[in-house]
């Protein structure tokens, strides 16, 4: 019984671990890698194993880093079951035909250029096609339903409290006669987030695999978002100016909805004009209104109390010119769009028409990556590209640090205490990263700490 990490050990992204139990291979995750161009389609392409002897797949929730690569994994010959909560298969859907469309998309315009040089065409990572062959093997379970996924290996998924349906996974393993209890808190999410319950803790693992994305770093408290989100709105369209959210279409953009919602039922926030400018966003709400079940209390009173759990009043678009109309007015709202890096999407456009004029503002609500726009804006800079054009930045730029659905340094150390694991592995996290956690760990003398790199194998 063993585990190699091939993927999201000593990064955050291309998450990618195999089980080997009894002769057979689980994955737990087919992220996409994202990267440089060229390692990114080699890595994504190209797998360490063969896919046609992979059982089956335990999948923990539909970030493309996580679910991303599923579709390459089809075409290179795998038919096996692909377990996950009936909230993920929903969003997977999503995801993977969004994912193949831009992968397609990329590959088209690269192809204008080499067809020009008489060069190979470009072929892309995967198509359209290939989602809908990975999304055949998709099988949904409820939270704490055990399930066996191969002979010895039953997986049972609990809260993860990351995004909708997101599950830490509970292996219970068995190969001759010996038994080991195996957690995976990838990704783990925070307490007193809006919409979401806390996450689960599953004391006395006999191995505890948790990520280290923030491991050495804190968050604002999540209980101060809705309050700053408030401030910045009504100073914002108090000026008469717009309010511009970077937001990822999954999680962050419902988020966001809550709280305005919120603000409205505490009489903090009268009905403003609001747009969601993201037909995927859009979509993914759906999902999430046929899901309330998975809510915490808090999200069920809202919903008693005001008829639905997002505000009615914002509008949702989903064509070119919609957008293009938002873009052209002058009147103040609200307009959340992807992507939520500002690296692509509908937020250039607003970006490009608005970010010179000193009345609007930009909110920023989640990571930004290294060399990102989004990043750029973080960083105080007062002159950026959009679209290979330069601006000057003249809006007012918030960074709100209460907005993650990644559990932080504290809480990473908080929830290894609850659990109490015999022996922990820190994935999911760059390297000093990593390696701070796991001297706050050490310090706590909780249980020997190993940290991967990728293809490292930890046995049972």
């Amino acid at each position: 019984m063993k585990l190699r990490f091939d993927g999201g050990a000593d990064t955050v992204t291309g998450s990618l671990v195999q089980i080997e139990v009894n002769g057979r291979r689980v994955l737990r995750d087919c992220g996409l890698f994202q990267g440089p161009r060229r390692l990114a389609f080699e890595r994504n392409r190209s797998f360490p194993f063969a896919a046609t002897e992979v059982s089956a797949v335990i999948l923990s929730h539909a970030h493309i880093d996580h679910c991303g690569n599923l579709p390459s994994l089809a075409r290179a010959g795998f038919e096996g079951p692909i377990h996950a909560t009936h909230a993920t298969v929903d969003l997977c859907g999503i995801m993977l035909h969004d994912a193949a469309h831009i992968q397609e998309q990329d590959a088209a315009y690269l192809n204008q250029k080499t067809n020009r040089r008489g060069l190979p065409p470009v072929e892309p990572l995967y198509t359209t096609a290939d989602a809908d062959v990975a999304l055949r093997w998709l099988r949904g379970h409820a939270y704490d339903e055990p399930v066996e996924v191969a002979p010895g290996v039953t997986l049972t998924g609990v809260e993860a409290g990351h995004v909708l349906g997101a599950e830490l996974s509970v292996l219970d393993v068995e190969e001759n006669g010996r038994r080991q209890r195996v957690v995976f808190a990838v990704d783990l999410g925070r307490r007193n987030l809006p919409l979401l319950r806390d996450p689960e803790v599953v004391a006395d693992a006999d191995l505890l695999v948790i990520e280290s994305t923030y491991g050495n770093r804190d968050h604002a408290d999540a209980r101060t978002a809705r309050a700053r989100l408030g401030e910045v709105v009504r100073t914002t369209l108090g000026r008469g100016g717009k309010l511009f959210i970077p937001s990822f279409a999954l999680e962050r953009t419902q988020e966001i909805l809550y709280h305005l919602h919120a603000l409205e039922a505490e009489g903090a926030l009268g009905r403003v004009c609001a747009y969601v400018d993201s037909p995927m966003a859009g979509a993914v709400t759906r999902v999430f209104e046929r899901h309330l079940g998975l809510f915490d209390e808090e999200a069920h009173e809202l919903h008693r109390r005001m008829g639905s759990l997002f505000p009615p009043w914002v509008r949702f678009t989903s064509t070119v010119d919609e957008s293009k109309r938002i873009t052209a007015s002058d009147a103040p709202c609200i307009v959340l769009a992807g992507s939520g890096m500002c690296e692509h999407g509908r937020i250039l456009h607003h970006l490009k028409h608005g970010i010179e004029n000193p009345r609007n503002a930009i909110a920023i609500v989640g990571f930004q990556a290294a060399h990102t726009l989004g990043r750029r804006l973080v960083e105080g800079e007062k002159r950026v590209r959009v679209f290979g054009d330069e601006f000057t930045v003249r809006a007012e730029v918030h960074v709100l640090n209460a907005f993650s659905a990644h559990a932080d340094r504290r809480e990473l150390i908080e929830y290894v205490r609850a659990a109490r694991p015999r022996r922990i592995v820190l994935v999911h996290g760059e390297d000093g990263v990593r390696a701070a956690l796991a001297e706050a760990l050490r310090a706590e003398q909780t249980a020997p700490v190993f940290l991967p790199a990728a293809g490292d194998v930890v046995e049972l």
